[in-house]
């Protein structure tokens, strides 16, 4: 996780409900798909802060250099690599290098390719996948062949969704379905389905801080939360997120403050307050170090772009 100045305007972030699933809507109850274009360093922090959603979503890195990081576990991903992510996995994307890092993803619940409940493509496939199924499938172009049918298929149905021409949904399930096939008959993955318990655990924590960053924290109140020693604790965020647990406390605070900055009015001084810091110079220290500038020319530079 790379901190420093961007040259880049950071106003996405990743919102959740109650329960910490990321919370937006894909497409539409007949077609629930969404597709996305972005640069990682468009995102508050320069980063896509750990998350989860029940749909899966497959990723393919345009440009740049990202590392992709769930619980115990981390991947890296150069340009032309992909990953697929299971449904409620939780995972982080964060650039690892200063120049653009370019995405595309296909987001789409699993009745795309499964229909109708019950059906042999829901019982038989789907329903094993999202149940046995590997938490993250890691596709790297340039070391085996049907990678490259993987990303191929990808592009198939990125163009029919950006086309959407009579008929495109055939075409999206049908290059959906195939990624499917293919990974099921592989019958291999790079992980098993297995940690379960710590991946609950970091989704409990990462939950209260949503819910409590604006209070004062310590790493054994957020251990005790998941009754954890410390230690195990700081292990959790440094392997997920590669940074303390105070450290994303403080990210999560910059977060905040980023989002009330542009869509408010409020005073700097009152923002900082309201997220949590209990010195306007600290924040304001912090912000820069985060943001690449002061919480004022922050709001000067992005909130009438957002705006408009």
């Amino acid at each position: 996780m790379r901190e420093g100045v961007s040259m880049f305007t950071q106003f996405y972030s990743v919102p959740i409900n109650q329960r910490g699933q990321e919370l937006l809507d894909r497409g539409t109850p007949l077609f629930p798909l969404e597709i996305y274009y972005r640069d990682v360093h468009q995102y508050i922090g320069n980063e896509i802060t750990a998350h989860w959603h029940k749909e899966l979503e497959i990723f393919v890195l345009e440009k740049g250099e990202v590392r992709v990081s769930g619980v115990d576990y981390y991947f890296d991903l150069e340009a032309g690599d992909a990953y697929l992510i299971n449904s409620n996995i939780l995972h982080g994307v964060s650039c690892l290098t200063n120049d653009s890092c370019v995405y595309r993803s296909i987001v789409f619940d699993s009745t795309i390719i499964s229909g109708t409940q019950g059906s042999i493509f829901d019982i038989l496939y789907m329903k094993s996948f999202l149940e046995n199924g590997t938490p993250i499938r890691i596709f790297k172009v340039g070391t085996q062949q049907g990678n490259l049918k993987i990303v191929s298929e990808f592009n198939r149905a990125y163009a029919a969704c950006e086309k959407k021409y009579v008929g495109y949904e055939f075409h999206v399930r049908d290059a959906l379905s195939q990624i499917l096939l293919r990974i099921y008959d592989e019958r291999k993955s790079h992980l098993s389905r297995t940690s379960t318990q710590q991946e609950n655990r970091m989704k409990k924590m990462i939950l209260w801080i949503d819910k409590h960053y604006n209070e004062q924290i310590t790493v054994a109140l957020l251990a005790n939360i998941v009754g954890i020693g410390v230690r195990e604790c700081q292990r959790y965020f440094s392997n997920l997120l590669q940074v303390s647990p105070i450290q994303y406390v403080t990210r999560r605070r910059i977060t905040a403050a980023a989002e009330l900055l542009l869509a408010t009015n409020i005073s700097v001084t009152e923002i900082g307050m309201d997220c949590g810091f209990k010195s306007s110079s600290y924040f304001t220290k912090q912000f820069k170090v985060i943001m690449g500038l002061t919480p004022r020319k922050y709001r000067n530079l992005y909130q009438r772009y957002c705006e408009n």
